[in-house]
């Protein structure tokens, strides 16, 4: 219903009472895309993530904040890390909030990448809640600057938060993930797929976590653990000195979070998958090698010969994807690919 403001508050206001009298168990939410506020009725899809917890790494701000308040917002009891810096506390800050909304979390302030950080974000969560879930790796940093001038110990800083630190968070929280068939997402970086001028390090990092997810998809899948990665472009102080007003608003952190609740709920579908999500558009990273060339017999290939096929190893027709590096290998050493020597016949079309 797109009312005017005074119908939909008294409308919210109807709906709270009848909540807690128990009387509704129907959500009121707020659709910005269509202009206006509508019900949620019973019978309609809602990701729901009613007892359950998460941990979020960099939940304070950005996009970490944006998706703890949507796990607190349907249902889950959150554990907010974010480390504390410069006499701001983001993470009491975002558990506040989430309190103040009725929702349920606790504030958890160690660095990611600080010796026991990752046990004593898995206890927070079993000593506040008796229980781990959903894990959502999101803490990073992002040193700029070509890597010809790099000082290694910035390197070796960025994969320490952004690649070590997810792996260690995931190796504490697995026992319980595993015990639940949980779900565990990690944020990655269009840079980690494609690399970024200027990022060596943050690419680099965003990389490794990318494989590493997939491959602890493959590991867990017998578990029926999901293992997801998103890849989004927000709105965050990594980001907030490269854009206009006009892309802020296009790139705000909650545009993003459907993709991630998505991801974590107990109907995602896939596994090892990545998910590209920027102001309400959304796709999937698909990764693939071309069909190439193949020479025959076992002798080392000629220059000539080899640069004279390049062409043909380079051309997408007939391109595939894989399921993991095994399957990529097979399908390398059994394939008929078009021989080098012996170019592909296609029949005469009159």
């Amino acid at each position: 219903d797109g009312g005017d403001e005074q119908h939909g508050s008294d409308r919210r206001a109807d709906w709270a009472t009848a909540v807690s009298q128990g009387r509704s168990s129907a959500v009121w939410i707020e659709v910005e895309r269509v202009g206006g506020s509508r019900w949620l009725s019973d019978w309609e899809y809602l990701v729901d993530f009613t007892d359950k917890t998460a941990i979020v790494t960099g939940a304070g701000k950005g996009i970490g904040r944006a998706i703890a308040e949507g796990l607190a917002a349907r249902g889950a009891s959150v554990v907010a890390n974010n480390r504390s810096r410069d006499g701001i506390d983001s993470a009491g800050d975002v558990v506040s909030a989430i309190e103040q909304a009725g929702g349920c979390a606790v504030a958890e302030r160690s660095s990611v990448e600080a010796p026991g950080a990752s046990e004593a974000m898995v206890e927070a969560a079993l000593s506040s809640f008796g229980r781990l879930d959903l894990v959502v790796a999101n803490a990073a940093v992002v040193h700029r600057g070509r890597f010809v001038n790099a000082e290694i110990d910035h390197f070796r800083q960025v994969m320490e938060i952004d690649f070590m630190a997810p792996a260690a968070l995931a190796r504490a929280a697995l026992p319980e993930i595993r015990a639940r068939s949980g779900r565990m997402l990690f944020v990655t970086s269009a840079a980690g797929t494609y690399g970024e001028f200027g990022a060596s390090s943050y690419a680099a990092a965003k990389g490794a976590v990318a494989a590493f997810a997939k491959t602890l998809a493959l590991e867990h899948a017998r578990d029926e653990v999901m293992v997801n990665l998103l890849a989004p472009f927000a709105l965050t102080q990594m980001t907030e000195g490269f854009m206009t007003d006009e892309q802020a608003e296009m790139l705000r952190p909650e545009l993003v979070v459907p993709a991630a609740l998505w991801l974590l709920s107990d109907e995602v579908t896939v596994s090892g998958a990545t998910v590209v999500a920027a102001g309400n558009r959304f796709r999937t990273v698909v990764t693939g090698e071309t069909r190439g060339v193949a020479f025959p017999g076992l002798e080392v290939v000629a220059d000539d010969d080899f640069v004279a096929a390049v062409g043909a190893l380079s051309s997408e027709e007939g391109w595939k994807s894989f399921s993991d590096g095994s399957a990529a290998f097979t399908e390398l050493v059994s394939s008929a690919a078009p021989s080098a020597h012996e170019p592909e016949v296609k029949p005469d079309v009159e």
